[in-house]
């Protein structure tokens, strides 16, 4: 398809330009795509419903900038990245498990400080914490606690990137 483009002002040009690239990000392809975004010490996560968007933030995020770790709904995923990417049955299926991973995550990092700070004088001087944890034993308690509440009625991301693609 030729489209002449020399009767258009710039303007017009700019604004089919702007258009196109609106429908191109929006557009849905019926999949989920959670895309968890990690650069110069920030972390956020954005939420697409195609993968050419997904692509062309990966694009963006190629390892040198950021990097990218990819959760989607389609088991057919071809997406180009330099992190990782992932197969999950739904999105409240992900949410459950980040949540659980979140959890045992802080609970670790939370025991790990506190043990570290209760023997800080067994430490030699340069490795000692400066500061007391934030939390304490109860409070790592509460998190067992709801750490046992959770329904574990979910099944974990399973990684669709291809070997070739590591190599």
């Amino acid at each position: 398809m030729e489209m002449d483009f020399t009767q258009h002002s710039v303007e017009e040009l700019r604004e089919l330009q702007n258009k196109i690239g609106y429908y191109l990000q929006t557009r849905n392809d019926d999949f989920v795509y959670i895309c968890e975004i990690r650069s110069y010490g920030k972390n956020w996560v954005n939420k697409y419903t195609n993968e050419l968007a997904v692509n062309d933030l990966c694009a963006d995020y190629d390892g040198y900038d950021g990097i990218v770790d990819v959760y989607t709904t389609n088991p057919d995923a071809n997406i180009s990245n330099y992190g990782e990417v992932n197969y999950i049955k739904s999105e409240d299926q992900y949410r459950k498990w980040k949540q659980s991973e979140t959890l045992i995550s802080q609970i670790k990092s939370a025991e790990d400080k506190l043990a570290k700070w209760n023997d800080r004088d067994n430490i030699p001087f340069h490795s000692r914490p400066t500061f007391a944890p934030m939390w304490t034993e109860q409070d790592i308690l509460g998190w067992r606690n709801e750490l046992e509440t959770i329904e574990w009625d979910y099944e974990e991301p399973v990684s669709i990137k291809k070997q070739e693609e590591y190599d």
